[in-house]
């Protein structure tokens, strides 16, 4: 997958190179899970501009606070998007690929045993891949690429180590925990379990905050500090245990081969206009990121 990535993000950097100004999060933090995502699963180039916000719509439903209009607008995506699905696996079933390199025809034809997923299922799952693997991702490159600005001494040792594959292993640890992409989750205890002397019964839904856990003084040396050299680095942006985030490696990957090429390519990048915040809660992120690209 490391060989498609890395051509991918090339691509996305010679687009941009054409132009003194872009949008960071348009044409590169999201157009890079959108583009694997849309490998995976065999969507066609020119049918992937809604992707982006069908999955910021249904995300956008699990918020903590649900309003009327982001309810609409998650249920309205969950429709569209089924409804393209339906075409789309119809076409695959028409023209199986091979199931080593194509997600969508491994679902399709199901495990060895021969056990399939249902038509619903399928489809839930094509929608889970392109959520799972989109907004976090895309907050984690586009978070790193603005606190860099507001860190000039740490981009400053980044760039002297850009030969180093283990420097920016380190960097990308430091920038999931400094503004982690997703900063709550939920959880429901199974058994009765006491939390600083608070009772909790089994069955008790609880939110947890990720963002604060990776600020927590106890834990971490200075933690509003961004370190790119942090070392231990004990954060829990992808959770924990049997919680663990399915796609940390992948997520991980990305962000180091984005943000090591974007900097070689553009190391004297800056904003050019206020950046755009999300807005939700849960998922942390911007919606534009405006910048000059100096090289």
């Amino acid at each position: 997958m490391e060989p498609g990535l890395i051509k991918l993000v090339d691509e996305l950097l010679e687009a941009m190179a054409r132009k003194n100004e872009v949008d960071l999060i348009e044409k590169f933090a999201a157009a890079i899970p959108i583009g694997i995502i849309g490998n995976l699963l065999g969507v066609p180039e020119q049918e992937r501009g809604p992707l982006r916000e069908w999955s910021l719509c249904i995300l956008g439903a699990l918020e903590p606070v649900l309003t009327p209009e982001r309810a609409n607008d998650g249920n309205r995506a969950v429709t569209e998007f089924l409804t393209y699905l339906k075409t789309l696996v119809d076409e695959r079933r028409a023209h199986l690929r091979d199931p080593a390199t194509d997600v969508l025809t491994r679902l399709i034809l199901g495990d060895e045993e021969g056990e399939r997923l249902t038509e619903n299922q399928l489809h839930h799952q094509c929608i889970f891949l392109l959520n799972a693997g989109h907004e976090t991702t895309t907050n984690l490159i586009g978070n790193a690429l603005y606190a860099l600005t507001e860190w000039p001494d740490q981009k400053a040792r980044l760039l002297e180590q850009l030969v180093s594959v283990e420097s920016f292993k380190t960097a990308v640890e430091e920038f999931l925990r400094f503004d982690s992409p997703e900063q709550l989750g939920n959880r429901i205890t199974t058994q009765e379990v006491e939390v600083s002397g608070i009772r909790l019964p089994p069955d008790s839904r609880i939110n947890i905050c990720i963002g604060a856990a990776n600020r927590d003084p106890g834990q971490f040396r200075d933690p509003d500090r961004l370190d790119l050299s942090r070392d231990p680095n004990r954060h829990v942006a992808f959770g924990f245990g049997i919680h663990t985030c399915a796609g940390l490696n992948l997520a991980r990957l990305e962000a180091r081969v984005a943000l090591s090429r974007f900097l070689a390519r553009f190391p004297r990048y800056a904003l050019s206009g206020e950046p755009v915040r999300g807005g939700r809660a849960r998922f942390r992120g911007f919606l534009h990121l405006p910048a000059r690209l100096e090289f």
